[in-house]
């Protein structure tokens, strides 16, 4: 079943969960690039008309100066000739009686109505820029072209005009300061103070920007193409390693194999991955190691009392009044039932690794003096003399019950066992401790061995026999009770005989 973030409202991404990684990882990289890209070359686009624009703004400032140097050099001398200037350019002259005739302001009246004067305090060389919103071309622009005083023809107002209708436009200003000639002329215009605007047209910067569309058409998605295709080789390489780690890991049909993960060299998650799984199978190696050397000893241990109570058995059917006979097939019934309630202790342990839900406080002092009472009466054979030293005040621990019982009685077990007369008790609180010692005066426990003893099926008076002796699972039970308590189980050296220290959280 999909996870349920990955839904949206009405739909579902398990289309794109379906594809591949490095499709997706392409994919996903493609469409950023493709937006990048796309800011970028709008930005491009952007950026040259701007520029363009900023250009022609300067274009025409610097002809609005010249058309005003020029307009003053031949206007006192021939008012017609100004013709040839003003109507090869969207130029306006305004002057005392208003704006000279040309194609502009016949186009435009209302806009060129609304164009302010220079203001009085104008120097030369002085030029500003103003806007102006051009509507629809009046219709007296219909009218046929007229000629320059050269005699050329001049384009028609409406053609002009359609090219700038419906614009706002940036007028670049300058004055001019006409005064009256030396020799008057019927032509010259009169004297007084002249306003020039040149539009700033968008024609050349339009064009400019709109030239590069199709290249920018064309490389947005090829550059998003080029990401994408680098996404997916990229992230194949990536993943190369980590389909190593899966092809190798289906190989492994069962634990304990000895199969492991290949590593690679760079210091990345890949690499700590590989590590993870190989500390894994390690593990798994070695709880499949411990299960099968655990069924082998089990079975081994079994065969043992099995094999003796079936032999007791049919020697109590051929001599069926041979006296004992039925409290030796008793005694190996109930040393059969002890094992397998130790393996079925140990696997309990084993499926439950975490500590009890349920505690209560645990008195070990108490607990101690109970199953020194009982050992005497469930040991068979003569019983060392048992000494307890405890402080008057309890000593409580958090934990169960029964499984703390069955820790002290397997130690006290093992004690008696070993001991020659003596085993002593000793039961000591530390800062948040409380410390458990059981010593007998029986043989010491040799430095190798001292971890050994508490694995499985391990005794080291090896030359008893398995009818006198424990079945080797008590000092591993006790550990692992331990370690389910949160404590530690560890055999200390002492000068006579052998020690246990058990340390719980008090």
């Amino acid at each position: 079943m999909p996870d349920p973030a990955l839904r949206i409202p009405g739909r579902t991404l398990l289309w794109w969960m379906r594809l591949p990684t490095r499709a997706r990882t392409a994919c996903a990289a493609g469409a950023a690039a493709l937006v990048l890209a796309g800011a970028g070359a709008w930005w491009l686009h952007h950026d040259v008309y701007a520029t363009q624009m900023t250009a022609a703004r300067g274009r025409a400032l610097a002809q609005s100066r010249a058309v005003s140097a020029e307009f003053a050099r031949i206007q006192a001398r021939d008012r017609e000739a100004t013709s040839d200037i003003i109507d090869l350019w969207p130029v306006v002259i305004i002057g005392p009686s208003g704006p000279f005739e040309s194609w502009f302001p016949q186009a435009f009246p209302d806009a060129v109505r609304t164009l302010p004067p220079a203001p009085a305090s104008a120097r030369p060389g002085w030029g500003t820029f103003v806007p102006v919103h051009l509507g629809t071309p009046a219709s007296s622009c219909r009218q046929n072209p007229s000629r320059t005083t050269s005699g050329q023809p001049v384009t028609d107002c409406l053609s002009k005009a359609e090219d700038l209708a419906g614009q706002t436009l940036d007028m670049a200003v300058t004055s001019v300061e006409i005064h009256t000639p030396d020799v008057p002329s019927p032509s010259a215009a009169p004297a007084g103070r002249y306003t020039v605007y040149v539009a700033v047209t968008r024609t050349e910067a339009a064009q400019a920007a709109d030239a590069l569309i199709p290249a920018l058409a064309g490389a947005v998605p090829l550059a998003a193409l080029i990401v994408a295709l680098s996404a997916w080789v990229a992230t194949t390489r990536a993943l190369r390693p980590i389909e190593a780690i899966r092809t190798r890991l289906a190989t492994v049909d069962q634990p304990g194999a000895g199969t492991r993960v290949p590593v690679p060299a760079a210091e990345d998650e890949i690499t700590r991955l590989a590590r993870t799984t190989n500390d894994t199978l390690d593990i798994l190696d070695a709880h499949a190691h411990r299960q099968r050397r655990f069924i082998a000893d089990a079975a081994h241990e079994l065969r043992s009392p099995v094999t003796g109570l079936r032999a007791t058995l049919e020697v109590a059917l051929t001599h069926p009044r041979r006296p004992g006979a039925l409290t030796n097939a008793l005694q190996a019934a109930t040393r059969l039932q002890h094992l397998v309630e130790d393996l079925l202790t140990l696997a309990r342990l084993d499926n439950t690794p975490t500590p009890p839900a349920t505690r209560t406080r645990v008195d070990l002092t108490d607990l101690v003096r109970e199953l020194l009472l009982e050992i005497p009466h469930t040991r068979p054979g003569a019983t060392p003399h048992l000494t307890l030293h405890a402080p008057d005040a309890p000593l409580d621990v958090p934990g169960d019950r029964d499984q703390l019982r069955r820790l002290l009685r397997n130690l006290l077990d093992n004690a008696a066992r070993h001991a020659r007369t003596q085993v002593t008790v000793t039961l000591d609180s530390r800062p948040g401790w409380v410390e458990c010692t059981v010593h007998n005066d029986g043989d010491p426990i040799p430095e190798a061995d001292r971890e050994r003893i508490f694995e499985r099926f391990t005794r080291l008076d090896e030359a008893r026999t398995r009818d006198t002796g424990g079945s080797g699972l008590g000092l591993a039970i006790a550990r692992d009770i331990t370690h389910h308590h949160r404590g530690t189980l560890t055999a200390t050296p002492t000068g006579r005989g052998a020690a246990f220290l058990l340390r719980l959280p008090g």
